[in-house]
């Protein structure tokens, strides 16, 4: 079976991960469709990192069944699972930092595309999207850490997968370098038909670009809506937004 317009590209029944006698995630049904952002939040220790890993292939379940694209892969292995069109970022990025913007970028490039012309297009074409076009003969080490952020998201968006999962991109971003790392999200998804699940603590830019949001909580799923939905649901405002102004 292959998932449809209509179905989910990525589905969870039940997904639980024990270690030891710690219940990091507990049956947990989560659903990502096709060409949307979802936000995935909740406090420290509520889950996030573990189920971003468990979806990812990092992590084998304990229990529960993980469907991607219609095809169940619960035990898969991350790389399978990457080659099905599912590529993750990593919390503290995931860029060579001696080698080049370009080569950095080629490398996500590299797999599924035999012709060097072609990945050199790719480069060239993810690189313009990204707004690094010209920092491709730069030492990506070299760079401010907003462009390093930037890099990692092309590194991954360069395999064209068909939901990219980013694991904490704002993290140490300045307003501008938010607000132009949202634009790069809205166009993957809308340029590319990409869908984006997006893990991140920055409330206030998970609340303008996702289109739903799912919020755990020890490990358990507590609620999921639209922004507006989320920031009026008393449960989540008693466990994580407090009474914040998220707006």
């Amino acid at each position: 079976m292959s998932a449809t317009d209509h179905s989910p590209l990525l589905r969870t029944k039940g997904l639980t991960r024990r270690f030891g006698g710690l219940v990091a995630v507990s049956d947990l049904d989560l659903e990502i469709m096709p060409n949307e952002i979802l936000g995935l939040i909740g406090p420290n220790g509520a889950g996030k990192s573990t189920t971003f890993n468990l979806i990812s292939g990092f992590y084998k379940p304990s229990a529960g069944e993980l469907f991607v694209f219609g095809q169940n892969c619960t035990g898969k292995s991350p790389l399978s699972i990457s080659r099905m069109g599912l590529v993750r970022t990593f919390q503290h990025g995931s860029l060579m930092r001696s080698m080049t913007v370009g080569d950095n970028i080629l490398l996500g490039a590299i797999h599924g595309i035999g012709s060097r012309q072609k990945r050199r297009e790719r480069v060239r074409e993810t690189a313009e999207m990204l707004g690094l076009s010209g920092y491709l003969s730069d030492e990506a080490g070299t760079l401010p850490h907003g462009i390093q952020r930037l890099v990692s998201i092309g590194i991954a968006f360069a395999a064209r997968p068909r939901l990219l999962c980013l694991d904490e991109p704002l993290t140490g971003l300045n307003q501008t370098e938010v607000t132009n790392t949202l634009s790069v999200l809205e166009r993957i998804r809308d340029d590319f038909g990409c869908s984006v699940l997006l893990v991140e603590h920055n409330m206030k830019a998970v609340m303008k670009v996702c289109d739903r949001i799912v919020v755990l909580h020890h490990g358990q799923h507590l609620a999921t809506g639209t922004p507006a939905e989320i920031r009026a649901d008393k449960n989540v405002i008693d466990a994580y937004l407090g009474h914040r102004n998220e707006h």
